[in-house]
């Protein structure tokens, strides 16, 4: 399914967990942040309450599916909303 700025301003998140897949398979870091940066997110609770969580690329792209991987995932989204 793809999505755009208007269906998550729509759906109005209170976190927006975002997975960089440039920054997990190029040199390119911050590309997500550069996306998400506009008036339309500007606009939901995440982004007022600043919950908009960058996770670890590496991890979620590259590494998925294993054991150990799987709790380093877990451990980082609990992080997130723990705050």
């Amino acid at each position: 399914m793809s999505i755009g700025f208007e269906y998550v301003l729509e759906k109005n998140p209170d976190y927006l967990l975002v997975v960089d897949r440039t920054a997990a398979i190029t040199d390119k870091a911050n590309n997500a942040k550069t996306v998400l940066d506009n008036a339309i997110i500007q606009q939901t609770q995440a982004y007022k309450n600043n919950h908009i969580v960058y996770l670890n690329a590496a991890n979620w792209y590259l590494t998925f599916g294993g054991l150990e991987s799987m709790g380093i995932m877990i451990d980082e989204v609990k992080s997130a909303v723990e705050k």
